[in-house]
């Protein structure tokens, strides 16, 4: 049987019939933009690499409680947001935005200058208020539309665009003055 052409849904019904492999093809449909998700919300790629292993085992658990009322998409972004946000709140400590960046190499002609600029917006996404970080790297990492972002987040479509607008110009103005690497320090 061809699962390549089932949609999520489908996919996630014949998983609860007991068919694994159509999980796998969920699985393997949306780790992409599942890491760089959690990687925009953990700042680091360990810790997004753990995230985004525990959001599929999450997912995997509860996947008779999807009830359908939005994409299932979504409601995996919802299951990554809120297993990043327990991973955090379980270390007991916001994202360090330079932990795991390497220091980018200087700017010049090749693909070492797009290397530089990704780190760079890296780390300024990094340092961005989790609800802004969150709601551009949905929309303008993972292409996600407004109103499956207010879904996720549990916001107003307007307050979304709010966020999104807010998160581009703290972004721009983080990427015209970036601020030196500051040691992280262990909030207890």
């Amino acid at each position: 049987m061809d699962l390549e052409g089932l949609t999520d849904e489908d996919l996630l019904e014949r998983f609860l019939a007991g068919h694994e492999a159509a999980f796998a093809l969920l699985v393997k449909r949306h780790e992409d933009r599942i890491f760089s998700l959690a990687w925009q919300m953990m700042g680091s790629r360990t810790d997004a690499l753990d995230a985004s292993q525990e959001t599929f085992i999450a997912a995997f658990r509860k996947a008779s409680s999807f009830r359908g009322d939005s994409a299932f998409g979504t409601w995996l972004y919802q299951v990554g947001i809120n297993t990043c946000r327990d991973l955090l709140r379980k270390k007991k400590r916001l994202p360090v935005p330079h932990e795991e960046l390497p220091e980018p190499p200087s700017p010049g002609p090749g693909p070492e200058n797009a290397a530089a600029l990704r780190v760079d917006l890296a780390r300024a996404l990094a340092g961005l208020p989790e609800d802004y970080r969150t709601a551009v790297s949905l929309h303008d990492l993972g292409g996600v539309p407004y109103g499956e972002i207010a879904a996720v987040t549990g916001v107003p479509v307007g307050t979304v665009k709010s966020r999104i607008s807010r998160g581009r110009r703290l972004l721009a103005q983080r990427l015209e003055h970036p601020s030196p690497p500051v040691a992280s320090k262990d909030v207890t």
